[in-house]
């Protein structure tokens, strides 16, 4: 091979090895490129997804997780009252919205409950990092939310307070701020235990048949005889349980922000009135405790009755002399006033704090109102209470007095929680055991004979009392507002349960002859209440005497 033939061999190899390298370095940077490309489009498609979609842990801008343990709260039976749920809320970074007009819209279109005015509003405020927009979103929901595809939208897990009975027994049960803190009754009263992790579900008194029977009661009647507002309270006199409360008009507490100061109020427990007769039987009971009257002695009713100028009026006057049991069973203002005058100021004064009526409630909830008494009691106070007038006092404060005057006589300190018994440093004695007797007996037959009879259900043995009280009015009382009362407790036979039911300004109908007063309808209120609910409470079915008798000598 010549010189030149080798020399062109070595300059082409040359040659090829300067494009094989030149090739080898072309490649490397186009996968180099590619591999970049690749990254960054990683990366990309990454952010998109955290902007849009992630979590708001995972977010760049996001609200911080509000979840919290909260236990579980039951009626006596189990049933589930409130618990508490992990939800979705969705949430808005205003500076990632590109578009809040068309977002709003959008987003409006499938959540037709939210506003899309205020909508635009909220994805407009750049200088929010983040704000809420709705809470309480079902998986559904968060997924139809998610397939708009809207940057800005980011959705947060939340604890929710969720309460399946809705507004039944929600003046009791109460609710709780989006915190999860307690708000109103038993929620707040109870938050404490309720908050710790892991606490065991807490049980109440409330008999959620009961309470739904009472309900809608209660419900019906209001409107029926077209009143302002409604209570009723259901108490165990032997164990101061709770069974059922009803305050009307009420509230759902899964809408918070539907509660106002007229739905949110609970009447049974926090609004006073001045009862009216209802307050008869505590003072025939203080009568008889002290011993300052006789019930086979005769009052002369049939004559007018003037105390310190002032004359005191029955409204069906008597035109003979009554016995206590005829004073109390046709309801004369007059012989109760001849009574109380014997009781004197200082010692009805002992018998009301003694039974609890000058004082607030001493239950769980905070719920509970001081009753309003008049700064001068002297001898007209202490007549006008004894039937009634000059005292203000809640629905629920009446039950527990009057429960502890037919539980033979022993106060029970009521409560809102489940409770097998009354425990001792719970009880006192307001009266004798004869005293509570000699009222059963008298009360059983304001509804066999009196002014109750309407209450009357047959094999429950009901005893009771009506009420009806004119509405103080500019310093004197308007005849033509009445507060209408009836408290009932039953069985006769083994006294149970104490019922009140009460009415604001009830109207008269021409089925009432236009009467509005108690007899005509709160009287016949716990009558159906207690037509509803005695079967299925234990031990409220009346015993024949007979029967008792016999069970007695069994013992």
């Amino acid at each position: 091979m010549s010189k030149y033939s080798m020399l062109k061999t070595r300059t082409m190899q040359v040659e090829d090895d300067e494009f094989i390298a030149v090739s080898e370095g072309r490649i490397r940077i186009r996968i180099g490129v590619v591999a970049y490309l690749f990254v960054v489009s990683l990366v990309i498609v990454r952010l998109a997804e955290v902007s849009l979609f992630a979590p708001a842990s995972e977010a760049r801008i996001a609200p911080e997780a509000v979840t919290a343990f909260r236990a579980d709260i039951l009626d006596r039976r189990g049933e589930l009252l409130a618990t508490t749920l992990n939800v979705d809320s969705l949430y808005v970074v205003p500076s990632e919205v590109w578009n809040p007009k068309e977002s709003a819209k959008k987003l409006a279109a499938i959540r037709p409950e939210l506003d899309v005015d205020v909508l635009e509003e909220r994805m407009s405020r750049k200088s929010k990092q983040y704000i809420r927009l709705d809470r309480g979103l079902t998986p559904k929901e968060k997924q139809d939310v998610f397939e708009l595809g809207l940057p800005g939208l980011k959705f947060q897990k939340e604890s929710k307070r969720v309460y399946p009975r809705g507004d039944l027994g929600a003046h009791l049960v109460g609710f709780t701020y989006a915190s999860l803190d307690g708000a109103s009754g038993v929620e707040k009263a109870l938050n404490d235990r309720l908050t710790p992790e892991g606490a065991p579900p807490v049980a109440l008194s409330l008999d959620m048949r009961a309470q739904y029977a009472m309900a809608d009661v209660m419900e019906s009647q209001i409107q029926h005889f077209k009143a302002l507002s409604g209570a009723a309270t259901l108490l165990d006199m032997k164990t101061g349980e709770i069974i059922a409360l009803v305050s009307l008009p009420d509230f759902d507490p899964n809408t918070p922000s539907a509660i106002t100061p007229k739905n949110g109020y609970n009447h049974a427990a926090m609004s006073t009135y001045e009862m009216g007769s209802v307050f008869k039987p505590l003072t025939m009971a203080m009568a008889l405790e002290d011993g300052v009257a006789d019930q086979k002695e005769y009052f002369p009713v049939q004559k007018p009755y003037n105390v310190l100028g002032k004359w005191i009026r029955d409204d069906h006057p008597s035109d003979v002399p009554l016995q206590m049991r005829g004073v109390l069973g046709e309801s004369s203002n007059r012989g109760t006033a001849m009574i109380a005058q014997r009781i004197g100021a200082e010692r009805q004064q002992f018998h009301l704090r003694n039974l609890g009526l000058l004082d607030r409630v001493p239950y769980e909830l905070a719920e509970s109102a001081h009753p309003q008494t008049q700064d001068n009691w002297g001898e007209m106070a202490t007549v006008t209470i004894s039937y009634g007038h000059g005292i203000s006092v809640t629905p629920l404060a009446l039950a527990v007095a009057t429960g502890a005057m037919l539980n033979d006589g022993i106060y029970v300190t009521p409560t809102v929680l489940k409770r097998s018994a009354a425990n001792p440093e719970m009880t006192r004695r307001v009266f004798r055991s004869d005293v509570s007797e000699d009222m059963r007996h008298m009360m059983r037959a304001v509804v066999t004979e009196g002014t109750g009879r309407k209450a009357d259900i047959a094999g429950f043995g009901v005893m009771g009392k009506t009420g009806t009280a004119e509405k103080p009015s500019n310093g004197g009382y308007d005849q033509k507002r009445l507060v209408t009362s009836f408290v009932a407790a039953f069985p006769h036979s083994d006294p149970r349960y104490v019922l009140t039911v009460t009415f604001d300004e009830p109207q008269g109908l021409p089925e009432t002859y236009n009467y509005a007063t108690a007899g005509w309808n709160a009287a016949p209120t716990a009558g159906a209440i207690i037509e509803r609910i005695g079967p299925m409470l234990e031990g409220a079915r009346d015993i024949p005497q007979t029967a008792l008798a016999t069970q007695e000598a069994l013992r």
